[in-house]
């Protein structure tokens, strides 16, 4: 159990996870499918509480370019799950966030590090990042070495 604390204290962010229904497999566990919804349920809160995304303008114009999941454990529908997300790198163009995923909390179930790249939509190329975003980013992981 403190190792796991340990490993949760670098993060300052988390989000309880909703399992659904339809996120079960025939094996009566979370499918891996369902954790790239939870990284991106993950990520969005991240930013809202980080950089004050507003959902409703979807006017963070990153994409992914990347995803890494490393699945240690099942999830069952009646698991408490929560996310557990911070910053782990910024480049000039992209951003790196790692996530852990932890059920009853006491167990990694999966980590994950999703990589983002700036993108101007309109020329249909990637781009510097904001840098008012990669200010109130390194603000908040002030501890890590962004």
């Amino acid at each position: 159990m403190k190792n796991i604390e340990k490993i949760i204290s670098k993060f300052k962010i988390k989000k309880n996870l909703h399992i659904r229904y339809g996120d079960l497999d025939t094996f009566k566990h979370v499918n891996n499918k369902s954790y790239l919804s939870f990284l991106e349920d993950a990520r969005i809160y991240y930013f809202e509480k980080v950089i004050n995304f507003d959902l409703k303008k979807l006017d963070f114009e990153t994409v992914v370019a990347r995803i890494e999941i490393s699945y240690h454990y099942p999830i069952k529908i009646e698991d408490k799950v929560i996310a557990y997300i911070r910053c782990c790198k910024i480049g000039s163009k992209s951003l790196d966030l790692e996530t852990i995923i932890v059920k009853n909390d006491n167990k990694i179930v999966a980590k994950s590090k999703v990589t983002l790249v700036s993108f101007d939509i309109k020329n249909e190329k990637s781009t510097k990042n904001n840098l008012n975003s990669v200010k109130l980013i390194r603000e908040f992981e002030k501890n890590s070495n962004l």
